[in-house]
């Protein structure tokens, strides 16, 4: 299993970046890397919640994901059940938050096993994409915390 980490420093409350990620199925609505995601089944949140995500327009790549681990406002953890078109055999995503006043500390964690040798191009891809998911989430986080 390889891992990928990325931490920063989100310009929005702890309260308003959970709101965001709590929505799990609707990820596709302000995630500029989905183009579509829904629910999968009637749970939309906490653990066992299921969540289909296409990453291209036509639903060629896509991840069938579960919640297993959901403490509010502090951690979510994933599992990647399911990954059409992407070199990956498995994987576990985390999300952990912590208050910094009008900040939040933000961490994202992906465990991965990849095919074959491509650990390390995936690793900078990876954490490239991670980087714009955090830009997303910060943003939608922002408009959220306005309205």
């Amino acid at each position: 299993m390889r891992n990928i980490k990325v931490e920063r420093t989100v310009a929005a409350t702890q309260s308003s970046v959970w709101a965001m990620l709590a929505d799990y199925p609707n990820i596709g609505d302000w995630n500029d890397n989905i183009t579509n995601s829904y629910a999968i089944g009637d749970a939309t949140e906490g653990i066992g919640a299921q969540r289909q995500t296409e990453l291209v327009p036509d639903g060629a790549m896509r991840m069938r994901e579960t919640v297993t681990e959901w403490v509010p406002d502090e951690k979510m953890v994933i599992a990647i059940d399911q990954i059409e078109q992407m070199p990956v055999t498995q994987a576990t995503q985390t999300f952990t938050l912590s208050a910094d006043g009008e900040t939040t500390s933000f961490t994202m964690s992906y465990d991965y096993e990849p095919m074959g040798d491509l650990g390390p191009v995936f690793d900078e891809q990876m954490t490239m994409g991670f980087n714009g998911f955090i830009d997303s989430l910060e943003r939608a986080a922002q408009a959220q915390a306005a309205n």
